[in-house]
């Protein structure tokens, strides 16, 4: 009995030392914290890339050799439905990867219904990023690697437009020749909710330091982080039933999806965009016949986007994103 107890409890404690951290639907590995910008703070951080690991990572452009598996690169990019189920949690959508999900069907589902605009709009999924970061003399943070998950919306799209004003700023996350981001955080809030950190402005100094091989060896990839559910698992847990149950339609349980209710969000998101107009049978009849007649085999892909961006693979890329009233159409064809 002792012996048996001793080699369990040996192997358990090994494998408790060696698990990764659960932090929502990030697994952080053994001995990585998160990173927290203190609202109205000021932060110092350096960013550093990491090793793709994945054949489907979300920024991947096989033409320009970004992100492409092998290769090194310096976020990435999700996107994140909140409130689902009971517990009302954020759960990663599978469409960051490529995978079908089952809330979009469902939510596209309901726009094709007529649903009203808040209720698809509560299911439309947000933006964010996930970034390796060293915070330079920080009070809070100690000066190693940590996870920083972020929106689109709070730091992306500012250091976007920072980089576009000066080229020179684009290597900020090279280890060798790249730059300490200092960066200013506002202290917003909705409503009466606890505050939160926007970034409101980049200062791009040099750094002290470089970052050398065997350091960025030890860095661990962003591709492993994020927990991402199954198709049977998400839908299991968006219609709020047990794993042990057998999957119901949407048809059966919409009376009951339709009355969740959704929490105030603790981050603001892009203001949700105007929905397209459901086209009149009658229209797109005509144009399947005028197709036919002159033997047109025309492409979603050959859509044109109404702000020049690349239709169906450029979904939730760009700030115009946003207000793109053919949205739901670009990530259906993205999709698929």
């Amino acid at each position: 009995m002792k012996t048996k107890f001793r080699d369990k409890i040996k192997k358990n404690v090994e494998k408790q030392q060696t698990a990764a951290t659960s932090y929502a639907y990030l697994n952080l590995p053994k001995g990585v914290g998160v990173f927290n910008p203190e609202p109205g703070g000021r932060h110092y951080l350096d960013f550093l890339p990491y090793k793709v690991t994945s054949d489907n990572h979300p920024d991947k452009d096989v033409a320009n050799e970004i992100a492409i598996k092998g290769s090194w690169w310096y976020r990435l990019p999700f996107k994140v439905h909140r409130n689902i189920g009971a517990l009302n949690e954020s759960v990663v959508c599978p469409t960051s990867i490529g995978k079908k999900c089952p809330i979009c069907e469902y939510r596209t589902k309901r726009m094709k219904e007529g649903a009203p605009k808040e209720e698809t709009d509560a299911l439309r999924p947000s933006l964010r990023n996930l970034y390796l970061v060293v915070p330079i003399n920080d009070k809070k943070h100690e000066e190693k690697v940590h996870i920083w998950d972020s929106s689109q919306y709070l730091f992306q799209n500012l250091l976007n437009n920072e980089l576009e004003e000066n080229e020179e700023y684009y290597s900020f996350a090279d280890p060798e020749e790249g730059y300490t981001l200092k960066i200013r955080f506002d202290s917003k809030s909705i409503g009466k909710g606890q505050p939160f950190a926007e970034a409101s402005r980049i200062d791009f100094v040099e750094r002290k330091n470089s970052y050398d091989e065997d350091f960025l060896k030890k860095v661990p990839s962003l591709d492993n982080v994020l927990s991402i559910l199954s198709y049977d698992e998400l839908l299991s847990k968006f219609m709020e039933v047990d794993g042990d149950e057998e999957s119901p339609t949407y048809k059966d349980d919409k009376e009951k999806i339709e009355r969740r209710k959704v929490k105030p969000e603790e981050e603001p998101e892009e203001e949700p965009e105007e929905e397209p107009e459901e086209e009149p049978e009658e229209e797109k009849k005509m144009k399947v016949k005028r197709r036919e007649t002159t033997f047109e085999k025309k492409s979603p892909h050959s859509e044109k986007c109404p702000y020049g961006h690349a239709f169906g693979k450029d979904t939730d890329e760009y700030e115009d994103c946003v207000k793109c009233k053919v949205w739901d159409e670009c990530i259906e064809e993205k999709e698929r």
